[in-house]
């Protein structure tokens, strides 16, 4: 089983988010800034893999429990909730 880098180049990183480089590259000041996207490491000059990982997480985390907060207790959508 291949090991994993711990650094990935743009190209990489827009991959496991599900774009492609051109997308993350017009896209990357934004979700720096306004989403706390990890930036390139100045030394490395390419993203630290898990950093990307763990960011991806958070938020996805952040959508469920946001979501979970709005369902009743049937599972079916709390319209007071919004």
């Amino acid at each position: 089983m291949p090991q994993q880098r711990l650094y990935e180049t743009e190209k990489e990183v827009a991959r496991l988010l599900g774009h492609d480089v051109s997308w993350l590259r017009k896209n990357s000041n934004t979700l720096e800034t306004q989403y706390g996207f990890p930036p390139i490491d100045a030394a490395i000059g390419m993203r630290h893999r898990e950093a990307v990982e763990a960011w991806a997480r958070e938020r996805n985390m952040r959508k469920v429990k946001s979501r979970l907060g709005r369902l009743s207790e049937t599972n079916q959508e709390n319209e007071n909730g919004f």
